[in-house]
């Protein structure tokens, strides 16, 4: 009897255990596309107003308000309350902050916190803030949720607009607008391909490689130039183009006849 007495004590103890045993914490993923950096980083404290060019290798964090031309190997992260006037020149550039200037870089950030007030050239772009600029990037460019951009051209191969854009688009391959994503101004694209609850307002050209270049250096001619006219569809006839297919494919704009 007694041992069986001591096998239901030692049951009710290993239950009252794992009842007690506590649930895993959820891991906290981050949203940051350009991550912080945290080795051989040089820092620009909040409390430091400095007018300077700098040249140097390592990552670069400014905190404070800076003016003057920036070239470092790997990326320069302006924080969020800090303020830049000038150029940059990096490998990528993140923008928390306020960002008035040129930048040359393979990938770039602006955060939803981020201000963009200029130019940028790269090969990837994410657009999470206020954006009033030219954005040329040679592979794609992704308009975020908390993106609002205004722009006389953003060009690239491929486009994403999930939040909102105003102005000119040159998309060679594909421009895919999501649900809750809005484009107003004159579309030049290739392909394009929209979800239920996109918006899409104004103009949609066929995209010509003879007339539209895509090289992301900035050229003052192409940002002004007027679009060739192959096909101008009113916003009344947008709503076919605004629609998603049955079979999810990319609608192609029909060149005229």
């Amino acid at each position: 009897m007694a041992f069986f007495g001591s096998r239901k004590t030692n049951e009710k103890d290993i239950k009252q255990e794992e009842v007690k045993k506590p649930e895993p914490r959820p891991v906290e993923v981050s949203t940051d596309v350009i991550k912080t950096p945290t080795h051989d980083v040089s820092v620009i404290k909040n409390l430091l107003k400095i007018k300077a060019n700098i040249q140097g290798g390592g990552s670069l964090i400014i905190g404070g308000e800076f003016e003057g031309d920036v070239a470092i190997e790997n990326t320069v992260f302006i924080e969020k309350g800090a303020k830049f006037t000038g150029s940059v020149r990096a490998k990528d550039v993140k923008i928390s902050g306020s960002f008035e200037g040129t930048i040359y870089a393979n990938g770039v950030e602006v955060t939803h916190s981020g201000k963009l007030m200029g130019n940028v050239s790269c090969n990837k772009a994410f657009l999470g803030g206020d954006i009033n600029g030219n954005v040329k990037s040679a592979d794609s460019i992704e308009v975020t949720k908390s993106g609002n951009v205004n722009t006389k051209e953003c060009k690239s191969k491929n486009i994403k607009i999930v939040g909102s854009l105003n102005g000119r688009v040159v998309a060679s391959e594909l421009l895919e607008i999501t649900s809750g994503g809005s484009v107003n101004g004159t579309i030049i694209t290739k392909g394009i391909k929209t979800e239920q609850g996109g918006s899409v307002v104004g103009n949609i050209q066929t995209y010509d490689p003879n007339k539209e270049s895509m090289d992301s250096s900035f050229d003052s001619e192409s940002s002004t130039k007027e679009p060739s006219k192959l096909v101008n569809i009113s916003p009344e006839e947008m709503k076919k183009y605004a629609r998603k297919d049955k079979k999810d494919e990319v609608k192609k704009i029909p060149a005229e006849k």
